[in-house]
């Protein structure tokens, strides 16, 4: 097997229902390969059409990435980060009763 470096995105909603009480949201998980990424926007393999939080890669390396994290507005929530395997960057905030976050980081994944 192979080991390739992979752009780890996780975007996160939450809130509680009032009614029933259960937990709404989740966690939204998108990999893309180092290899893959090209500078601007990345455009994750999703069918999802409703992400919360989008990526912009900055500048690329053999061995590490810098991205930025926006909200889907447009407006700037975190970095530049400098991703290096192993790294992970976050952050959280509230709107209204929801919660959102996002994490990224650059993972190591193995392939057939």
């Amino acid at each position: 097997m192979t080991k390739i470096l992979m752009l780890k995105f996780v975007d996160s909603t939450y809130k509680e229902c009032e009614v029933t009480g259960r937990d709404m949201g989740g966690d939204d998980v998108y990999y893309m390969p180092l290899s893959s990424l090209k500078l601007g926007r990345v455009a994750w393999d999703t069918n999802n059409n409703h992400i919360n939080h989008y990526v912009e890669v900055c500048e690329l390396g053999t061995d590490f990435v810098v991205v930025e994290v926006y909200n889907w507005r447009g407006n700037k929530l975190g970095g530049p980060y400098k991703l290096y395997a192993g790294d992970e960057k976050g952050g959280s905030y509230y709107f209204g009763e929801w919660s959102y976050g996002y994490s990224v980081s650059l993972v190591w994944s193995e392939m057939k």
